[in-house]
């Protein structure tokens, strides 16, 4: 376990913890190469357009439930990114939003990804920047989130009623729907103008991307430890999480993969 890098609750994070990923993501932010924010964006939609979302992918003709695994993948390269830009201590992975929990059902985005400043300085959490000039039109320009009313979040109970689904394929779509939710509602907009959350192609960019991925991994993960970390089906272990050089039935385990989360499935 010592050696695990710990994914906390966004709302947990200490001062020092939360400046250390702040310092990763300022500085992959600044990285214009494939070390960089805004590589590690492009790879889910526009440019790039990897990501697996119900069962389909751009460019093939393959349907599958790989929404879960090759988000997996992707969270895990990205915190690889974060990581070597963050300092050395404290280590610290990347946290959870927990959308369900009281306190986001008060203040909805959690604080530490709400404010626009920190110090005097703009926060890398809050938004982040979006270079795609291959887009049509090409974008560069701030990310936009326009979140809707806390009282409209999923519950504890909700959550709890998805992890007792027994079968993968219907634990995924479950999931995967209220990930959607969570992706429009964040999002939101102003009436004119759609929040990036809400947007496949931009959704990548807002900060706040990651920590809502972060959940829907730890929610996989619950739903592991009570099911089976193996219960899949077995066609889908052979498939190659594209562009990550790994199949499903290599992100099965997150400890074999280098993490944990803070808290266990027993404390829901």
């Amino acid at each position: 376990m010592a050696s695990l890098i710990v994914r906390k609750n966004a709302d947990n994070l200490d001062a020092a913890e939360l400046a250390a990923l702040r310092t990763g993501y300022t500085k992959a932010q600044a990285i214009m190469d494939n070390r960089g924010y805004n590589y590690f964006a492009g790879l889910h939609g526009i440019p790039n357009w990897y990501c697996w979302h119900h069962d389909h992918t751009t460019g093939s003709t393959v349907n599958a439930k790989l929404f879960l695994p090759w988000h997996r993948a992707y969270l895990l390269s990205f915190e690889r990114a974060i990581r070597d830009q963050s300092p050395a201590a404290p280590k610290v992975g990347l946290p959870w939003w927990d959308w369900s929990s009281a306190t986001s059902h008060s203040t909805g985005v959690p604080t530490a990804f709400s404010v626009a400043k920190v110090g005097g300085k703009a926060n890398p959490l809050f938004r982040g920047h979006i270079i795609a000039p291959t887009a049509t039109p090409p974008i560069n320009r701030q990310t936009r989130r326009f979140p809707g009313n806390p009282n409209q979040l999923p519950t504890a109970a909700t959550v709890a009623d998805l992890l007792n689904l027994s079968q993968f394929n219907d634990f995924s779509n479950q999931l995967e729907n209220i990930h959607d939710f969570i992706h429009g509602w964040t999002g939101g907009n102003n009436g004119s103008i759609g929040g990036d959350m809400g947007s496949l192609g931009t959704a990548a960019w807002d900060p706040i991307f990651y920590s809502h991925h972060c959940m829907i991994d730890r929610l996989w993960y619950q739903w592991q430890l009570k099911h089976g970390a193996n219960n899949i089906p077995a066609a889908l272990l052979p498939l190659v999480l594209t562009p990550f050089n790994m199949k499903v039935q290599d992100v099965l385990s997150i400890n074999a993969l280098g993490y944990e989360y803070a808290v266990s499935f027993n404390t829901l």
